[in-house]
C-alpha cells in the first residue's frame, strides 16, 4: 500500500508550499527624509522578522502523474507554519570521517507544514486525507504522519501481463524520529495500518496467485530506522550525504493479516562542482522474506518506471543527476538510471535490463521556504512519461 501513498498521498504534501506565498501585510508608511540610515536598517529587519513569523494559508492545485494510476488532479490546503529560529549549525560539507563525527554542524531543519488534499485521476483513482509534519526541540525531533482514504484504481503484473485491481481502504502511517545527542545521526520509529478491501478484474484474476486474491485485508506494521542526515536542506540539497536503514516487520501479533520482514536501505549523496553545478546519486536497495500481501513485493523506483511494473524478493535502483542552477531561480537538470531484481518470483517475468532516463527543470517558487516546482521528463523501457516535481525528486 505504500505506493499508494507516493502516487496520490504523499504527493500532495510538498505542494503545500507550491505556490506563491498569499499577500504580504502592507509595510508601514515612509519615514521622512531625516530617517538615519540605522533606522532604515531597522525597520528592514523588523519587516524580515515579521515575514518568518506569519502563518501562510495557500490552497494549491494538485497534479498527479504517476504511470501506475494515471494522470489526474487534486487540491490540498495547506498552512506554513512559522520558521522555527532555533540554531541547528552551519551547512555541512561532503561527509569525511572527520566531519561524520563532528557533532557541530547541522543542515536546515525542514519546514512545518499541515494540510488536508484529495485528489482524483484518469485511472478512478481517488484520495483523502490530512497530513503534518514538524520537528522540535532545535530540530532533535521529527514528525511526520497521514491519516487517509483511498481508493486505488491500478495494474498487478503476472508474467509481464498487466491485470487490473481495485484496492480500497483507510491507511495510517506515522513516523518519529530522534537525533542522538547534537550528532547527525537519528534513531526513529514508524507505525504503517492498513485496512481495505481489493477486487481483481474478472477473468483476467484468474491469472494471479491464489494467496493474493483475499478479498477483505489488514497490514500492520512497525519499523525500527537509523539515520544519518548530513544534507545541508530537506528541499534542494546542494552538499552533503543521507543514509537510512530501516527494518519493517509485519506481524499476526500487531493484528495483521500477514507476517514478513522488509529490510530496506537509502543511500542519497550530493556533491558541488564549481559554483553552478551541482551532482546527485542515490542507491535504493530493498526485500522481503515471509509472505507479503503483492503490493508488499518491493519495486523498482525510478522515473519513467511505474510503481509495482518490475518486482522481486529482492530489488534495487541506482540513479545519478546532474543539476545546473541557470539563473538564480532556475535548475535544469538530466538524469540516468538502472534497476535490477533479484531473487525473482515465478510470477513474474525475468527483467534485469531496466534503465532509465530523462531531463527536467525546477523553478524556486517559494523561496523564503526553499520551495522548488517544475516538470521531469524521463523515458523508462516501455515509454515516456511525465512528472508535476515539487523540491528535490528524492
Amino acid at each position: 500500500m505504500r505506493f499508494v501513498v507516493a502516487a496520490v498521498l504523499l504527493a500532495a504534501i510538498p505542494f503545500f508550499g507550491a505556490a506563491p506565498a498569499v499577500a504580504m501585510q502592507a509595510s508601514e508608511a515612509n519615514a521622512g527624509d531625516t530617517d538615519s540610515n540605522d533606522d532604515a536598517e531597522d525597520r528592514k529587519a523588523k519587516q524580515k522578522k515579521d515575514k518568518k513569523d506569519r502563518y501562510r494559508v495557500l490552497p494549491i492545485p494538485v497534479f498527479i502523474t504517476e504511470p501506475a494510476i494515471g494522470e489526474g488532479l487534486g487540491i490540498a490546503l495547506g498552512v506554513f507554519h512559522p520558521q522555527k529560529r532555533e540554531r541547528v549549525g552551519d551547512d555541512p560539507k561532503a561527509a569525511t570521517p572527520k566531519s561524520i563525527g563532528d557533532a557541530t554542524k547541522r543542515g536546515a531543519a525542514p519546514p512545518v507544514v499541515s494540510g488536508v488534499f484529495a485528489g482524483y485521476t484518469s485511472s478512478g483513482t481517488w484520495a483523502a486525507g490530512v497530513g503534518h509534519a514538524n520537528n522540535f526541540r532545535g530540530d532533535t525531533i521529527r514528525y511526520a504522519g497521514i491519516v487517509a482514504y483511498a481508493k486505488v484504481e491500478s495494474d498487478f503484473h503476472v508474467q509481464d501481463s498487466p491485470i487490473g485491481f481495485e484496492l480500497e481502504g483507510t491507511l495510517v502511517f506515522q513516523d518519529l524520529k530522534f537525533r542522538v545527542g547534537a550528532s547527525r545521526f537519528m534513531l526513529g520509529t514508524s507505525l504503517s495500518y492498513l485496512d481495505a478491501t481489493n477486487v481483481f478484474d474478472p477473468g483476467l484474476g484468474a491469472g494471479v496467485p491464489p494467496e493474493f486474491r483475499t478479498p477483505d485485508l489488514r497490514q500492520i506494521g512497525v519499523a525500527a530506522n537509523a539515520i544519518y542526515e548530513g544534507r545541508d536542506n530537506t528541499t534542494m540539497p546542494s552538499r552533503g550525504q543521507f543514509v537510512e536503514l530501516g527494518l519493517w516487520r509485519y506481524d499476526e501479533a500487531l493484528g495483521s493479516d500477514y507476517d514478513y520482514w522488509n529490510p530496506t536501505l537509502r543511500v542519497l549523496s550530493f556533491h558541488p562542482l564549481g559554483r553552478r553545478f551541482n551532482l546527485d546519486l542515490r542507491l535504493d536497495v530493498a526485500a522481503v522474506d515471509g509472505d507479503p500481501p503483492f503490493f508488499g513485493f518491493p519495486w523498482v523506483k525510478l522515473r519513467g518506471v511505474p510503481a509495482l511494473r518490475y518486482q522481486g524478493e529482492v530489488v534495487g535502483a541506482l540513479e545519478l543527476q546532474g543539476r545546473f542552477r541557470a539563473a538564480p531561480r532556475w535548475i535544469v537538470l538530466g538524469f540516468a538510471g538502472t534497476g535490477f531484481t533479484a531473487e525473482d518470483l515465478d510470477f513474474v517475468d525475468d527483467n534485469n535490463s531496466i534503465y532509465t532516463g530523462g531531463a527536467g527543470a525546477r523553478f524556486n517558487i517559494l523561496k523564503s521556504q526553499n520551495i522548488w516546482f517544475g516538470l521531469d521528463a524521463a523515458r523508462g523501457p516501455e515509454e515516456w512519461t511525465w512528472y508535476i516535481q515539487v523540491n528535490h525528486p528524492w
